[in-house]
């Protein structure tokens, strides 16, 4: 983690602007081509969501700014965002939340994901929730084209969340919307578009993995 100077941070006044604002989050809606995760996961055996939650997580960790986190007077970059996301057991209808470190071989998280989200008797273990963490929720129960996420108002909230819902075909292809709220103190619709061209591009390198 290193403190940002904010005296030769280029978007300063921009952060300064949304800084004021008694509302400074917003959520934008896009469609993501996950026709090469569904192939992957399932030539595999591992989970779509667990192996979504991986790819989405290293896609945000390459743009500095979802790892920006305000902590009183200062921004800190984190060096690493980890995921937390909603799970429910198969024949429930009630979901628990799960946190646990990302690491940088799939299906070795995957299998852990999915490992730790089956063995965890709790709803919520809130020790481990920090702000250096991203939101993860999924709805495979139908599609959407809009969400928004519940939270306390605090201004200084800058924890991305990420939702989709269930995936659906179009031209023979595998599409999911893809829900992204940020805070527009550090985050500004460029940098979402960077998310999503990473996201692209990591999606295709899982695609050259996969054995058919």
């Amino acid at each position: 983690m290193e403190r940002l100077d904010q005296a030769k941070w280029a978007r300063r006044e921009i952060y300064e602007m949304f800084s004021k604002m008694d509302y400074p989050f917003y959520s934008v809606t896009i469609p993501v081509d996950v026709t090469e995760i569904k192939r992957l996961s399932k030539a595999r055996g591992v989970s779509f969501y667990m192996l979504m939650v991986w790819v989405c997580t290293k896609a945000l960790n390459f743009v500095p700014e979802f790892r920006i986190r305000i902590r009183g007077d200062e921004l800190v970059v984190l060096d690493q965002a980890n995921p937390s996301f909603t799970y429910m057991p198969k024949g429930s209808e009630v979901f628990k939340i799960v946190t646990l470190p990302w690491e940088p071989e799939w299906e070795s998280f995957c299998r852990n994901a999915q490992e730790q989200s089956e063995q965890q008797t709790c709803f919520i273990r809130s020790g481990e929730e920090t702000d250096s963490l991203i939101y993860f929720s999924c709805t495979p129960w139908f599609d959407f084209t809009a969400l928004t996420n519940e939270h306390n108002f605090d201004k200084d909230d800058t924890v991305p969340r990420l939702a989709w819902g269930k995936y659906y075909q179009e031209n023979g292809r595998l599409w999911v919307h893809l829900s992204v709220e940020v805070n527009h103190r550090t985050i500004d619709g460029f940098h979402i578009g960077a998310l999503k061209a990473i996201l692209d591009r990591e999606i295709q390198h899982l695609g050259e993995q996969n054995p058919d």
